[in-house]
């Protein structure tokens, strides 16, 4: 991707991403049992875990493989309802960082992405540039994106192209 003075996109190609889905009278039990967060939440290292919704949550991992991560479900889960499903060949993920990243997430979405409202640990399922976005904070300047594989190309020019706005260019115009 081309360099842009405030902000940096990097495609991550090797993730591991695995959905978990446990059924809704059985979310309290696995979230429990695998201390996964509530939400719009993340924790973790590897495999880090994100909220998705009531009775879901996305596991990613830059270490193991999606069986490997499938595999760590099982075991915390046997003997619970639950399906556990391997995305990664499916979507596609973005880092995006630099001092503009939440300004030019703001231009395409409707999320109140100030630091006070959207801090490091949240995640949050949006649409962002008409297009069904999950987006991860990080750090205060550095976001994970994950979406559908077949918007990649979209995401990833949309992305690029804010970048010639003079808004993203200056860091005094940006939260």
């Amino acid at each position: 991707m081309p360099d842009h003075p405030g902000f940096d996109l990097e495609r991550i190609d090797d993730r591991s991403l695995v959905r978990l889905r446990v059924r809704p009278e059985g979310a309290d039990t696995g979230a429990a049992t695998m201390q996964l967060p509530q939400a719009q939440r993340w924790r973790g290292v590897d495999p880090v875990v994100c909220w998705l919704g009531p009775d879901q949550w996305l596991l990613t991992s830059d270490t193991q493989s999606p069986t490997d991560v499938i595999s760590l479900v099982d075991s915390a889960l046997s003997g619970q309802l639950y399906a556990a499903t391997d995305l990664s060949s499916s979507n596609v993920c973005y880092a995006l960082k630099g001092f503009a990243a939440r300004t030019v997430l703001a231009m395409g979405c409707g999320v109140d992405l100030h630091e006070s409202a959207f801090t490091v640990g949240q995640c949050v399922r949006t649409n962002f540039a008409n297009v069904p976005l999950f987006i991860v904070c990080i750090a205060g300047d550095h976001f994970d994106l994950y979406a559908d594989r077949s918007h990649a190309r979209y995401l990833s020019d949309w992305l690029t192209n804010s970048g010639e706005d003079p808004i993203t260019h200056d860091p005094k115009y940006n939260f």
